[in-house]
């Protein structure tokens, strides 16, 4: 029995030193080798790495046309998610009150456009959309984020149990009433997670801008791989990805904020309930 523990004891120890042995030399040596690479003169593939320098940063930050790009980036990832939000939460309530049967069908139409690769799908919206325009690149990203939005607030919306909306709706409360008190509250750490997930896929979004941009269309992917390979410039290539990669994170971790907003509002939503509640039990 001791001889089996030490057994599992081991491989559970390789389980854990594979993908950390994976990440290291796959994500974060390449990472570290891209942050080193933006502070030094690039002076060729494959040649040594010239003198230290802040040009390649002073470079971006000190030109309004680099703002420009990674503020249209920003918007576009920011508006995209938003319309997600807003056309996949209806859509993610219906499946999660329907039919089982009905369920099933819905949910393999939802995620239809996740089994078609990209490249196919973006192509077929060129013969229906004007490439080279922000509104083609803006329905591109919310045809690939909308599937993802979809997905995850079915989770939070199915584990409201509805009886309590029922409840609410014994109290004298209607549909909208149940809706914006009690059920959207509840759910909006999952729209939330939901937001951040495409923002964030839709940030680092490099064949939609290239497909249905038509090259017209300049965000932070095509600029940092217009810099590595075309110009060669891999130091300012690299010191835009560093950039690129902070204000990235600093806009989706500042999702812990509406996390906490949201833990307020639903904890009020649930004191409400039972506070109804026990309103009808004391009329009985």
């Amino acid at each position: 029995m001791e001889r089996e523990k030490d057994t599992w004891s081991y491989i559970n120890i390789w389980y854990l030193i594979i993908p950390l042995a994976y990440l290291c030399l796959f994500f974060v040596f390449p990472l570290l080798k891209m942050m080193s690479m933006s502070f030094f003169e690039f002076q060729g593939v494959g040649k040594e790495l010239g003198a230290f320098t802040w040009g390649n940063y002073t470079r971006f930050l000190l030109d309004p046309y680099y703002w420009k790009v990674l503020g249209l980036t920003v918007g576009l990832s920011f508006c995209s998610a938003i319309i997600c939000a807003v056309m996949g939460y209806p859509v993610a309530y219906y499946l999660c009150r329907t039919e089982a049967k009905v369920k099933h069908i819905l949910t393999a139409l939802a995620l239809l456009p996740l089994w078609v690769p990209i490249t196919v799908r973006l192509f077929g919206m060129m013969a229906i959309l004007e490439t080279g325009t922000l509104f083609a690149v803006e329905m591109g990203l919310v045809y690939c984020g909308l599937p993802y939005m979809i997905m995850i607030l079915t989770g939070p919306i199915g584990n409201i149990s509805r009886s309590v909306e029922e409840a609410s709706y014994v109290c004298g409360a209607g549909f909208w009433t149940t809706f914006f008190k009690i059920t959207f509250p509840l759910t909006l750490k999952g729209l939330a997670s939901g937001f951040m997930l495409v923002f964030a896929l839709n940030t680092a979004a490099f064949v939609v801008p290239v497909i249905l941009g038509n090259g017209k269309i300049v965000t932070m992917t095509t600029l940092i791989q217009q810099q590595a390979t075309y110009i060669y410039d891999w130091g300012f290539a690299s010191a835009i990805s560093v950039i690129f990669l902070i204000v990235s994170m600093a806009i989706t971790n500042s999702g812990a904020i509406l996390d906490r907003w949201s833990a307020k509002r639903a904890e009020r939503s649930a004191k409400l309930l039972r506070e109804a509640v026990r309103g009808e039990e004391a009329d009985k």
